[in-house]
């Protein structure tokens, strides 16, 4: 095997490679939260295939099948990590000074808590989170 064709392997083992572990930890919540090793390892994958493209004297579709199935890969996967999957951004529902409605939300240990309860007693800071469990 040329050195052009070694290189499209690899090209194609670190691409496919790379979404089968995405695949595979998308529970782990460090993962997930972070896609950007995904999207450089897409990228390496790109830029093994297009060196192999480079190298390549003779028989040049396999390079240039790898550079298309990588640079697909790292287009879907930049798209899908920091355009499709991103949080919407919502215009905020109150001032700043403005006093917010009443509502009733379960506490840590699941009694009911109500904001009108607070009112006027004690300063209260509410903080909201986007989690995974």
């Amino acid at each position: 095997m040329t050195t052009s064709g070694r290189l499209a392997a690899l090209s194609v083992v670190v691409a496919i490679g790379d979404v089968a572990a995405y695949a595979l930890l998308l529970r782990v919540a460090i993962v997930r939260n972070h896609p950007e090793g995904y999207v450089v390892a897409f990228a390496l994958a790109a830029a093994l295939a297009a060196l192999a493209v480079v190298r390549a004297r003779a028989r040049r579709w396999p390079a240039w099948l790898a550079l298309g199935l990588s640079s697909l890969l790292l287009v879907a996967g930049a798209w899908f990590n920091f355009v499709g999957a991103r949080v919407p951004d919502a215009p905020p529902a109150l001032r700043v000074g403005e006093r917010p409605p009443d509502f009733t939300l379960p506490d840590a240990a699941g009694r009911p808590v109500s904001l009108a309860d607070y009112r006027g007693k004690k300063p209260v800071v509410l903080v909201f989170y986007r989690g995974y469990w």
